[in-house]
Order: structure tokens, then C-alpha cells, then sequence
């Protein structure tokens, strides 16, 4: 599927006086095979493939499928049976978000230079520096706390989260601290971070040697799924010469109000021995390759093999930073919703099981502890402080 007018005005073809939503209808875009896409989009060929050349052929094509298929006669006059299926998201629900937002005169202009003390080890402390001032979860006014020798505790500012979400560049820094937690807990599962394509990713554990991963799939109880393999030949064994990693963009989305979501897209890391990147051009068809055999419940199969990896197959993800209400929690299973539609082909209709996970005792007493904190927290006059009705109240 190509533009006709590039997608922005710097691409091939961009110079237009199309909006940006324009760009992408149906009217601009024509249907081509990957040779003659990148023929169309190269330099040397710009002179002789132009907007109005595309568009004559684009028509051309249309009235002789016009032509060749009788008009509409063939078309059935009755719709298609319709069937009703449960659709999900690749958004887990955030639960709990961190109630405050700290900040404090910082020493430091270089996030570089802020080198936190950890006093603990379950406890993530991402934070920003902006202008001179530090930005974090925690209570910056703890004299104790990891980042006392780098900001002027006495200063501190305490600001309600929703707040921020109000704000549009409060809330691009309330996203930036959210990313950095998101970097603290691929971390200590030991993904790494491939900052050209903002994605994270497995790498072997051992050179030349391919990755396993056990986890729980969509519909037996445990399973092993390959996370950095060498792609080979069936006929032969023999390598192609290039290695793939599992990998996955996670986003946080607000979605208005306090709703928030965690975006799972899995993707695919290509690189040469198992460590080097390859070179862009190298990547797209093996990628693209491979994303384009990813159907319904395929892909349903990669969002639930990511979210069992990052939750330990729990029924939530917690990120705790310390302070009492100021645990952000994800539930692990996703949204879903009803459609009615003509549904998809039976060989693709696969059923997905594993819809959400069973509280053990130990999960349970971690989700009871987080909400018990933010309970105490919010307790007494402090709803009245925070201009909530008695809806949001019985909301939370």
C-alpha cells in the first residue's frame, strides 16, 4: 500500500497542499508490489512517476476492474452472515498510578551526573531533570532518600499526579518518568534497550548459541518459545546468516481522565551474529516477512508470551517507588470487547483461553498491600483537598 502523496511533506511526492488526514484516505494511496513501491519512491524515478501519472493509473486500473467485473451485477445483494466475537486489546488496564509528583532545586543540569543512592532493592527510582529542577516519585523531602545529596530536600514541591495529566508538557514529563520505570523493570529482567528503534529486546545469554524462554501460552499451562535464534535452511540446517530477537515496544497511553494503558507491540530485532544490528535496509523484508503471517490469534500468542514474561505470570505488574500510594500497578489481563462483524476465516478463528491470571496467595498479599497504602493515604479530608466528588471516590 503506497502514497501517492507522500505521508509528510519531506517524502516522495510530499510537496502538496493535502492535510495530513487527507494523505492517508483511500483517494491517495495505490496498491503496488514492493519492486515497483521502491521503484516509484527512488530519486531518479521521481520525474517520470508523478502524482498525476499514479493517479492516471490508479483510475485506469479501477475502470478496467470496473469493466472486467460487470459493474456491481456480481456483487450479492444479501450481506454476509454476521458473527459475534470477543475482540482484545494489546492495552493492559493501569490500576493504580503513582498519586504525587516530586520536585526539587537540583545541583545538577546533567541527568547523568544524579547517581541516586538505592537503599533498597525492589524499589525503582526513575526521575528527570528539567532546566534545575529533579523531578521523581519519591518524597524528595526525605533528608535520607536516594536523592538528598543532589537536591534541596526543604525545597520540595509536592504536585497531585492529575494535575499534571491537565498539562500537556507536565504530562510529557509525567510519560518521560513512566518511560524510565518502564527501563528500571526491563532491566532487572534483563532485556536490553535498542534506543534507534525505542524497542526492547532478548540477547543470547551465550555467543553462537540461540535463547528459550518458559512461560505460560494462550491455552496450556506452560510452554517454551525461542527469544534469539539463527533463522535456518529446512533442506539443509545450514544458517542464513542472520540472527532474529524477540523484542517489544511498551508505551504508556493516557487515554483522558485518569485512564491509563500499557501498549504491548511485539517486534523483531534482526542482527548480524547476535549483538550487531543490522543495517536498515537489511531488516525491513525479514521483518516485514515475518509480521505479515501474524494473524489473530498469532499475535494475540506474542502479546500473551510479553505480558507473562514482564508480569512473571502474575495477575499484575507492580512498579514500586518507596513512598507510601506511590506504587503504579498494571493488571495483566487485557480489554476486551464484543464485536459484530462477518468474523474471519475458520483456519484463523482460534480461541483464546488464557484471558487473565488466578491470584495466588503471595500476588494477592502484594496487590492487598499496594491498595492498603494508597487507601491510608487518601483516608479523611484529603479527598475534600483534592476537589473529588464522591464519584471519583467510589471510582478508586
Amino acid at each position: 500500500m503506497a502514497h501517492i502523496v507522500a505521508d509528510s511533506p519531506k517524502g516522495p511526492r510530499g510537496d502538496s497542499p493535502l492535510t495530513d488526514e487527507e494523505r492517508n484516505l483511500a483517494e491517495n494511496l495505490i496498491l503496488l508490489c514492493n519492486q515497483h513501491h521502491q521503484l516509484i519512491d527512488s530519486k531518479e524515478a521521481l520525474a517520470t512517476y508523478t502524482v498525476e501519472r499514479l493517479l492516471g493509473m490508479k483510475n485506469d486500473h479501477e475502470a478496467w476492474v470496473e469493466r472486467t467485473l460487470g459493474g456491481r451485477a456480481n456483487v450479492a445483494s444479501e450481506p454476509p452472515p454476521m458473527a459475534v466475537d470477543t475482540v482484545h486489546s494489546n492495552v493492559l488496564p493501569v490500576t493504580q498510578m503513582p498519586r504525587y509528583v516530586y520536585g526539587a532545586p537540583c545541583a545538577h543540569i546533567r541527568e547523568s551526573d544524579v547517581k541516586p543512592v538505592f537503599p533498597s532493592s525492589g524499589v525503582m527510582f526513575p526521575f528527570i531533570v528539567r532546566g534545575s529542577w529533579l523531578w521523581a516519585f519519591q518524597d524528595l523531602r526525605d533528608e535520607s532518600g536516594p536523592f538528598a545529596e543532589f537536591v534541596t530536600p526543604s525545597e520540595t514541591e509536592q504536585h497531585l499526579s492529575r494535575e499534571w495529566w491537565e498539562d500537556p508538557d507536565k504530562l510529557a514529563w509525567y510519560v518521560a518518568l513512566l518511560n524510565r520505570s518502564l527501563n528500571k523493570l526491563t532491566g532487572r529482567l534483563g532485556l536490553r534497550w535498542d534506543r534507534a528503534h525505542s524497542r526492547y529486546y532478548f540477547e543470547p545469554e551465550e555467543k553462537g548459541k540461540p535463547r528459550v524462554i518458559s512461560y505460560t501460552p494462550l491455552s496450556t499451562s506452560k510452554a517454551t518459545r525461542s527469544v534469539v535464534w539463527e533463522p535456518r535452511k529446512k533442506s539443509t540446517g545450514e544458517g542464513y546468516g542472520y540472527w532474529l530477537h524477540r523484542a517489544v515496544s511498551l508505551k504508556f497511553i493516557h487515554a483522558g481522565g485518569s485512564q491509563w494503558g500499557l501498549s504491548i507491540r511485539p517486534e523483531l530485532r534482526v542482527t548480524s551474529d547476535g549483538y550487531e544490528s543490522l543495517e536498515g535496509k537489511e531488516i525491513g523484508r525479514r521483518v516485514t516477512r515475518k509480521k505479515s503471517r501474524l494473524f489473530n490469534h498469532d499475535l494475540l500468542s506474542e502479546v500473551q508470551f510479553w505480558r507473562d514474561f514482564l508480569g512473571k505470570s502474575s495477575p499484575r505488574i507492580l512498579l514500586p517507588f518507596g513512598s507510601e500510594g506511590q506504587t503504579l500497578v498494571v493488571g495483566t489481563t487485557m480489554a476486551s470487547n464484543e464485536v459484530t462483524w462477518p468474523g474471519i476465516p475458520p483456519e484463523h478463528d482460534v480461541s483464546f483461553k488464557n484471558v487473565e491470571y488466578v491470584d495466588d496467595l503471595l500476588t494477592w498479599f502484594e496487590a492487598s498491600d499496594a491498595e492498603a497504602l494508597e487507601a491510608d493515604e487518601l483516608d479523611g479530608d484529603e479527598w475534600a483537598q483534592d476537589g473529588l466528588d464522591d464519584d471519583d471516590v467510589e471510582e478508586r
